[in-house]
């Protein structure tokens, strides 16, 4: 009798160890699941702060800002002519170096920047901190001549 004692003492000692370990194992993924939670929580924060914010406000490169002044200055008197397209990319390829395909690139950045605007005087409220932040006063006359050459890309201005 004392056999079977011993043998029920046992598995009884197994069991609760094993009880243990389950218990162990779900504590160790709840303190898992809460990590990812705050992690998940951070993330979508960030992202919420990101997705609450105009574009043109993102914008931290001074050439996709130039690109951007240069289509607003070309679409305010009506849609981007071909003309003014080749003014845009002949103003990026000359001032930025850029290759015909980052020009064509910028230029579709610029005008998807600009989409939603229809006054030039906000597109460059929101874009002039990024201007200049990055640009020294030369490059904002660069940019001046730029918006000019483009602007006068149909003829005189009226």
């Amino acid at each position: 009798m004392h056999v079977l004692a011993a043998i029920g003492a046992a598995l009884g000692v197994a069991l609760f160890f094993l009880w243990r370990m389950q218990q162990a194992s779900n504590a160790a993924r709840d303190v898992a699941n809460a990590a990812d939670e705050v992690h998940g929580f951070f993330r979508r924060w960030s992202w919420r702060r990101k997705a609450n914010v105009h574009p043109l406000d993102l914008v931290e490169d001074p050439r996709e800002a130039a690109t951007a002044m240069m289509v607003i200055v070309a679409q305010t008197d009506g849609a981007l002519t071909d003309k003014e397209r080749g003014a845009i990319l002949a103003q990026v390829s000359e001032h930025f170096g850029a290759t015909s395909r980052q020009a064509d690139e910028l230029l579709a950045r610029g005008r998807w920047l600009v989409q939603q605007s229809v006054d030039a005087s906000e597109v460059f409220r929101r874009l002039a901190p990024s201007i200049r932040k990055s640009c020294s006063a030369s490059e904002r006359e660069d940019l001046i001549a730029m918006l000019k050459a483009v602007a006068t890309a149909e003829g005189p201005l009226d």
